[in-house]
């Protein structure tokens, strides 16, 4: 219990870092900061690319339909929000929705890597090809397309913590595209797997 209150308290810490942050110039035109939330001492955490129109004026992730997708994805391996961590690899939003630039992500991902360090999930599943580049990036892992690499899991140690790293599609791709949310589902269950295998691997420890 100790553990769990000292996480929830780094995490509220650094969200407030985040609320003030000034590092570049994404936040001169947003409502709010969107740290990311969550449990704090999830085995699972997801990784978008940046907050919506919805998420800047919330300040939360994933709350537009993308995230009611999310959420729905979740449900079916018993999962809800409250047992899970979702944030991005930019914390404001990006002008019109564009892509985060380099020089943006740079900026801001040191607060995506002390979360993982406070966090020290058991899966990280990135969603989109923003997400799943800059990730694997540290085991070192290229790829061109999203849709080659989805599903797959690759196990490595991220910031000396052990985990199993799964790239996905974004949930907003599969709005429009019923073989998206069909692969987005097939790729959850491969996450379900790889999560209750985990915490088999534990309870062995």
């Amino acid at each position: 219990m100790l553990q769990d209150a000292r996480g929830e308290a780094a995490i509220e810490n650094l969200a407030a870092v985040i609320g003030e942050c000034r590092k570049c110039p994404l936040w001169e035109n947003t409502h709010h900061a969107v740290p990311g939330d969550g449990n704090p001492g999830a085995d699972l955490m997801l990784i978008g690319e940046a907050p919506g129109k919805q998420e800047d004026l919330t300040g939360r992730p994933f709350v537009g339909r993308a995230g009611k997708l999310l959420e729905g994805l979740l449900s079916g391996i018993g999962l809800s929000r409250d047992d899970v961590f979702i944030a991005n690899i930019v914390k404001h939003r990006p002008p019109g929705n564009r892509d985060p630039r380099d020089e943006e992500i740079r900026a801001c991902t040191p607060y995506l890597e002390e979360q993982i360090r406070i966090i020290g999930p058991k899966v990280i599943v990135m969603l989109g090809r923003h997400s799943s580049r800059y990730i694997l990036s540290f085991l070192p892992v290229e790829f061109d397309r999203i849709t080659e690499i989805r599903g797959t899991v690759y196990p490595g140690v991220l910031f000396d913590h052990p985990v199993r790293l799964i790239p996905t599609l974004h949930p907003a791709a599969a709005l429009y595209n019923p073989r998206y949310r069909e692969a987005l589902e097939e790729d959850f269950r491969i996450i379900g797997r790889e999560l209750a295998a985990a915490g088999d691997s534990t309870r062995q420890d």
